[in-house]
């Protein structure tokens, strides 16, 4: 794309390799997806293919500078919506009332809020895909215990059975990043319940604010006051005393955090 430049503070890196855009397209398998929504089409590498079967296809991209660019090179692909939007910004209802596919090479900065948006609105998504940077990916489908488990992990796995697919080099890029990215794959869990979600949510958070630490000091005195129930309540739900963030489950958390709400400590 002559006279443009990848903007550094978007986190742009712009795929380029056909290998890589096959394996993506593949997974995806947009003839069989009722809809697809691209999040940062950028120079349509992906958009392109993926149109191909006809599958309605809403590209949403942040760049302004880029919207000329795309609306010339979609101009003959009348199932493709090109949106100039923030992506955070939107809402399910944008892209129709049925089901979609998401899809997105994902900047550092953007991934951890996608995959909240993605949890808050899992009840009308199919399937997506991310490429995402390696260590992220790491983290994201990390199992305990381990240093790669945490909140991301916790709570995308808790709703989505995440796949990592394959890794991506730094010269797949233009321009190439500094590090190896990865391209995950999240198919939906359905019927997952939380009995109390925002208590969940808040121990979760605090449990890992200092990895380092036993899971009973990053919880006293906030949210749990009392030291000593909060003892007895992990002894309740069969954990000891002494373990911390990244030893425990998904299922582990929420059994205490049941355990802590009926108590009245949480």
């Amino acid at each position: 794309m002559p006279g443009y430049h990848a903007k550094k503070r978007l986190g742009q890196n712009f795929l380029k390799s056909q290998a890589v855009i096959r394996q993506i397209v593949d997974l995806v398998d947009p003839a069989h997806q009722a809809r697809v929504v691209e999040i940062g089409p950028g120079r349509g590498a992906l958009t392109l293919p993926l149109a191909e079967p006809g599958t309605p296809i809403t590209a949403v991209e942040f760049d302004r500078d880029l919207i000329g660019y795309l609306t010339k090179l979609l101009a003959g692909r009348p199932n493709v919506t090109l949106l100039h939007r923030d992506f955070l910004e939107t809402t399910p209802d944008l892209f129709g009332e049925e089901e979609f596919f998401l899809l997105g090479n994902l900047p550092y900065n953007i991934t951890s809020p996608v995959l909240d948006w993605v949890v808050r609105y899992r009840e009308r998504i199919a399937g997506a895909a991310f490429m995402v940077q390696k260590e992220v990916a790491a983290r994201i489908t990390a199992t305990p215990p381990g240093k790669d488990w945490s909140p991301l992990s916790i709570f995308t796995q808790l709703h989505f059975e995440v796949e990592y697919c394959f890794t991506v080099k730094p010269d797949s890029f233009s321009p190439p990043p500094k590090v190896s990215s990865a391209v995950i794959k999240l198919l939906p869990r359905r019927g997952v319940v939380v009995r109390h979600a925002e208590q969940f949510d808040r121990l979760v958070r605090q449990a890992f604010e200092r990895r380092r630490k036993l899971l009973v000091n990053n919880l006293v005195p906030d949210p749990v006051d009392d030291p000593n129930k909060l003892r007895e309540a992990l002894e309740a739900a069969g954990l000891p005393v002494n373990i911390r963030a990244e030893q425990i489950t998904s299922e582990q958390f929420m059994s205490l955090t049941d355990r802590l709400v009926e108590a009245g400590l949480l």
